[in-house]
């Protein structure tokens, strides 16, 4: 099974991309939308709250943006933390928005 937007291959069994939450097709994608080369990590948390306020800002900016692990973190949450990750030539325009808001980031990637 494959994520249709993210291009990631699943096991057998699983209908939901674990990122971005698009149900799972049984064949690749000709094309992913979102590969690795057009996007930059901005920063990382493990706090949903967080996760939920930089989604609602980056809506209003209107930016393509994904955070790895989003589900997974609501599993596990000391285990991997949750990346926001967005287009090369939105980066600095990010972080420059985000730069003074008040949330309990991990670390912001240069």
């Amino acid at each position: 099974m494959y994520c249709p937007n993210c291009g990631y291959e699943y096991v057998e069994g699983v209908t939901q991309c674990a990122d971005c939450g698009a149900k799972l097709q049984a064949h690749p994608p000709r094309t992913a939308r979102r590969t690795p080369k057009e996007f930059v990590e901005v920063l990382s948390t493990y706090n949903q709250g967080d996760i939920a306020f930089i989604k609602s800002i980056l809506d209003n900016e209107r930016v393509e943006y994904f955070f790895v692990g989003e589900n997974f973190s609501q599993i596990g949450q000391l285990i991997q933390p949750a990346t926001l990750v967005v287009r090369k030539e939105h980066a600095e325009r990010v972080r420059e928005v985000l730069k003074n808001l008040k949330v309990t980031f991990l670390g912001v990637t240069g």
